[in-house]
């Protein structure tokens, strides 16, 4: 089984930037580091982060092979538009056996593909097959609601 690389992605606010590494909580501030922590306080506000623009690089990429992000924004080939979050969906599938309707319910932990609707489906092979239009922090407004 092959081990799924653990990178986080942040944004710099001093130089308007996406900043990718190790994600580091120390005296309160976010960070991101490239490689192994800078122990120079002068360089500390080069990997500063709004904590709010974290994600997780989830292992997975697009059609165009663009790593996928927490927080990113995918297009699917049906034309649908969601975020990328970790989180739990439920899927239900309908069906008739014997005369009778079956309804089963499937849980899904991990990676979620969220319609700005509210419908939740586990990232799979068809949402991996769209585009990245872009993410949460640079894009809100492809994520909302028509």
């Amino acid at each position: 089984m092959a081990k799924r690389e653990i990178l986080f992605r942040g944004w710099n606010k001093k130089n308007k930037r996406w900043l990718y590494g190790y994600y580091v909580v120390n005296g309160g501030e976010h960070f991101i580091a490239p490689g192994a922590f800078v122990n120079d306080l002068e360089f500390y506000e080069d990997y500063v982060i709004d904590a709010n623009t974290v994600g997780q690089y989830t292992g997975m990429k697009d059609a165009k092979g663009k790593r996928i992000f927490e927080g990113d924004i995918i297009k699917t080939p049906c034309g649908f538009i969601g975020e990328v979050i970790f989180g739990r969906a439920e899927e239900k599938c309908t069906h008739t056996v014997c005369n009778r309707k079956i309804t089963d319910v499937y849980t899904t932990y991990g990676w979620i593909f969220m319609r700005a609707d509210g419908y939740t489906c586990a990232v799979d092979d068809e949402i991996l097959q769209g585009e990245l239009l872009g993410n949460v922090t640079e894009n809100p407004e492809l994520i909302k609601t028509e």
